[in-house]
């Protein structure tokens, strides 16, 4: 699916899903066969849709597949490895951490079956986020399109509103709102043990358009600095709305006491407390099953737009598969979940983009990811998240709680030299050149 079409990227992963037994932390007890352990993020129904999808391999292979869940899932599988008690797989949304895994040899890198099961149909430069020195430690499962807004088509055709197509459409748009006395934005960040990683996507999205894809990539590397102008610029864009009483639901100051599941929430409804909402597609993990997801229906979805003439971007997320044992059964399964069948079964029962790149659109049920697997593959420009593959002291800790105490009022200056501090590797930054007016 993502090597389609003319694009400018240099990865492309997956936010994945997988699956929670019984729909609680502990796994499900099984009677017979060999059993694989599988560690992840998800809790709820990516939990339950993984489970699911699991039912034909585990019958036709006579593998249990056991699956627990976190919500502090980084923390939790650092402490798993480390006593000697790693799952079997573990599916990474952040290949940061699986790279810092396999240098501190605690991953397993695959063999050389697996790896090629890992690089096929699958395009390279997403195959080079989970390797280390030429050697494969991880394939990938589905890929999460981040670049999106929410609305309610039925509450814009009441009030007379377009989607927009520029930022400057968007902000456009945003004052009607905020004119008319709604909210415009709903914004929440707070989440468990994961708290600021909203924050860190939407300032992400605003690096890659307007300062460009290479400076994104430097940005990465710790070539350009949290504290030079290009990545400031984003995070004053993101608070010219983050920062504003009126633009956001509940206030400045509300986005770190909402959660991100109370902000999607808060979309919808017949007098819902916000109209707009930047979002990854898993934002219908949190809402009512029932809702129409239409074009012309409760909840439906646009790109999140950039400046005026710039190429089409797309940021995504991602969840790899790394591997800490080596038995029969575990690379039976690994290698299962490379494949177009295990993609089926799960795109089967929705809320599920595949990262296999032939794999066929109108093998999605639901409108919505068909048209989401199709903005992925069009896009000129993709990219990952970023906070996801940087080091996990710099991505998951210092760039997200970072970005949560400046939302609450901490100073720009000072958060970022912070940021910049927990880089744990020496880095050699260059300065980002003044950029024309055109692009912000």
């Amino acid at each position: 699916m993502l090597g389609a079409g003319h694009r400018n990227w240099r990865g492309v992963p997956v936010l994945a899903l997988v699956a929670l037994v019984a729909a609680c932390d502990q796994p499900v007890e099984r009677t017979s066969g060999p059993v694989v352990t599988v560690f992840g993020t998800a809790t709820d129904r990516d939990a339950d849709g993984f489970i699911a999808s699991m039912e034909a391999f585990e019958r036709s292979s006579g593998i249990d597949v056991r699956y627990v869940g976190s919500a502090n899932f980084e923390t939790d599988l650092l402490e798993r490895v480390r006593r000697g008690d790693a799952p079997d797989l573990a599916l990474l949304p952040q290949p940061g951490l699986l790279r810092s895994l396999a240098e501190d040899g605690m991953a397993l890198p695959y063999d050389a079956d697996l790896a090629d099961a890992a690089r096929r149909d699958v395009d390279p430069r997403l195959v080079d986020l989970v390797s280390v020195a030429g050697q494969v430690y991880g394939s990938w499962y589905a890929v999460s399109p981040k670049s999106l807004v929410w609305y309610s088509p039925r509450q814009f055709s009441a009030r007379g509103l377009a989607t927009p197509s520029t930022w400057d459409e968007l902000i456009a748009l945003t004052d009607r709102i905020e004119a008319a006395g709604t909210a415009p934005w709903c914004l929440g960040v707070r989440d468990a043990g994961a708290t600021g990683w909203v924050a860190t996507d939407w300032v992400e999205d605003l690096v890659l358009r307007f300062a460009g894809p290479d400076v994104y990539d430097g940005w990465i590397a710790h070539e350009v600095l949290f504290t030079d102008p290009a990545i400031t610029d984003a995070v004053e864009r993101f608070g010219t709305i983050a920062l504003s009483e009126s633009r956001v639901n509940g206030g400045n100051r509300a986005s770190v006491e909402f959660t991100v599941q109370e902000a999607a929430q808060q979309l919808l409804g017949s007098q819902p407390d916000c109209l707009l909402h930047r979002q990854a597609s898993f934002l219908t993990d949190f809402l009512d099953r029932t809702l129409n997801v239409s074009p012309t229906g409760d909840l439906w979805v646009f790109p999140f737009p950039g400046p005026a003439g710039a190429a089409s971007s797309m940021l995504v997320g991602g969840t790899a598969i790394a591997r800490f044992t080596d038995r029969p059964e575990v690379r039976e399964l690994a290698t299962y979940l490379t494949t177009h069948e295990a993609a089926a079964e799960r795109a089967g029962l929705g809320g599920f983009i595949s990262a296999l790149d032939s794999f066929a659109s109108d093998a999605y049920p639901a409108e919505l990811n068909r048209t989401l697997a199709q903005w992925t593959r069009d896009a000129e420009v993709l990219r990952f998240d970023a906070s996801d593959l940087m080091p996990p002291e710099v991505g998951v800790d210092a760039f997200w709680s970072g970005l949560t105490r400046w939302l609450g009022g901490a100073r720009l200056s000072t958060t970022m030299a912070a940021i910049d501090a927990a880089w744990p590797m020496v880095a050699t930054p260059r300065v980002v050149e003044e950029r024309g007016a055109s692009e912000g």
